[in-house]
């Protein structure tokens, strides 16, 4: 260390050089300039022995400052480095351990504690009145105070800078060196959590014609499904996926981006899956098939609870149902019309609704208080569910026979799906109407929609049709145009049965005819 120290001074270079001892080197043939060079170089700095001893100095400053801090040294330890300190004639090897390690340490000290380039004590000397100006009021913790000194002046400039514009994160150093040692994943997934309000308030933070998105690896890559999947839904608040399907299976996978690790399976035998939901405290699963029973998983207890049937009800299976957003209701779909109203906590039946035609979809608001429904009839019924009543109708468009409806989270779209591949979009503000006119009418699909979904900012509406493979749009709503760039004719999507949007939208899962839970993530 010492040797680096003094060849970085003198600029000496050479095998022949010893660690601690510099040679001098005299050539016969030095001219009297050089002389007279070398002459000035020692007035203005120094000999080479000086350099020396003036770094052993410094060093051995620092190695006094060092064990006098050190709080398992005793006093006989402290006297002996001092001693050794200053002895001249230490073992070399000895003495360039020490310093090695001493420089070691005062790097450390240098990282983590950063000292003011410059304090001028006038501060606390100065006074200032921060009422002569207008703008200095504001400063002010109390109408009385009118004076303060040059050092308290600075602090309140650097809080109010710090209430206005934040913290200087580039400045801090423990922030810095943690942001380095994050993984790409995780440093994205850092800016999503930090950027996830902004992206919630403004709808023009989601660019049109172009999405950002990419494949990551499957939901259920632990454990795919040796059948088609029916379902994949995220779980209101847990970073958890659900996947099910005729494979009488129910999975749960923890989504983190990665590994995606299986949680837990649950076989129910001669029960394959159609329909499954989360309650919407998160606590349990719902599980409906072509059966007039079906099943509640009690993820807290670990427990499958059976539900033998729907008393006062004639179907002969209950294998599609909807759970509302505010907790009170199971809706399953009945026959002729029927829609059954059964209670979330006690799974008992309270009541019946009637439409006219068969009921085929339905869509809640984000609260829970209205309820849409649509059928073969092409009429959308909007329903009170505090009051159970039908307080509205109006026919979708074009559509002879609705197949989906999806109800946008900030209550401003309706999107109703059609066996043709139409889907309308509406302006809940217009619904008041017996034919309203649609914002927009996507026709980019021309075959039966099976599933319509926005996403939980309410700037994506998702659609998708099984008939064929790989039918597939998402729709960017502030500008009601579809999506240029995803999916293209090279995305294999396979025939899509379901998917969803997490619920922070920084996810999109779709389940097909080959058992896998396709995951894909999106920024903006």
């Amino acid at each position: 260390m010492l040797k680096r120290k003094v060849q970085s001074h003198l600029g000496k270079k050479g095998s022949e050089e010893t660690p601690f001892k510099v040679k001098k080197q005299t050539l016969a043939s030095e001219t009297e300039d050089d002389e007279a060079e070398r002459t000035l170089e020692r007035l203005v700095f120094g000999g080479e022995g000086d350099v020396i001893k003036e770094i052993e100095k410094d060093l051995a400053e620092d190695r006094v400052a060092f064990s006098s801090n050190d709080e398992d040294d005793d006093d006989d330890e402290d006297q002996s480095d001092s001693d050794s300190d200053d002895d001249d004639d230490d073992d070399d090897d000895d003495d360039d351990n020490e310093l090695h390690y001493i420089t070691k340490k005062n790097d450390k000290e240098i990282t983590k504690e950063r000292k003011p380039v410059w304090e001028d004590e006038a501060d606390d000397e100065e006074r200032i009145e921060i009422t002569s100006m207008s703008r200095l009021k504001k400063l002010r913790e109390t109408e009385d105070e009118t004076v303060i000194t040059g050092k308290k002046y600075t602090q309140k400039l650097k809080q109010q800078f710090q209430k206005i514009y934040g913290d200087a994160s580039w400045a801090d150093l423990d922030k810095k060196k943690r942001k380095d040692s994050l993984s790409e994943d995780e440093e994205e997934d850092l800016i999503l959590q930090r950027a996830g309000n902004l992206l919630t308030k403004k709808a023009n933070n989601l660019p049109h014609g172009i999405l950002d998105i990419k494949r990551i690896k499957d939901a259920n890559i632990e454990k795919p499904s040796n059948a088609t999947l029916q379902c994949v839904e995220f779980h209101p608040s847990a970073k958890v996926l659900l996947t099910a399907g005729f494979n009488k299976t129910l999975d749960l996978f923890q989504i983190d981006g990665q590994t995606n690790p299986k949680l837990q399976s649950v076989f129910l035998e001669r029960f394959p899956i159609h329909t499954a939901h989360f309650s919407s405290d998160g606590e349990q699963v719902i599980l409906a098939s072509q059966r007039r029973s079906f099943y509640v998983y009690d993820m807290i207890k670990g427990e499958v609870i059976k539900i033998p049937e729907i008393r006062g009800r004639e179907e002969r299976y209950f294998d599609k149902f909807h759970v509302s957003p505010d907790g009170k209701h199971l809706i399953f779909l009945g026959t002729n019309g029927y829609i059954i109203l059964l209670s979330s906590k006690t799974k008992q039946w309270i009541g019946n609704l009637k439409m006219n035609g068969s009921v085929q979809s339905v869509a809640f608001n984000a609260d829970g208080s209205r309820m849409f429904t649509a059928g073969d009839d092409g009429e959308v019924y909007i329903w009170d569910m505090n009051t159970r009543s039908c307080v509205h109708k109006f026919r979708d468009e074009g559509c002879l026979n609705s197949t989906s409806l999806a109800a946008s989270r900030d209550g401003q779209y309706l999107a109703c799906g059609s066996d043709s591949g139409v889907v309308n979009i509406y302006d809940n503000q217009r619904l008041d109407q017996t034919q309203p006119k649609p914002l927009k009418a996507i026709m980019n699909l021309t075959t039966s929609i099976n599933n319509v979904a926005f996403n939980s900012t309410s700037e994506i509406l998702a659609m998708s049709s099984r008939a064929r493979k790989d039918l597939f749009k998402m729709v960017h709503l502030p500008s009601l145009s579809v999506f240029s760039n995803w999916p293209t004719s090279r995305t294999s999507l396979r025939y899509v049965n379901a998917f969803d949007f997490s619920p922070n939208s920084g996810y999109l899962s779709i389940g097909n005819d080959r058992g896998k839970a396709l995951l894909y993530r999106y920024h903006y």
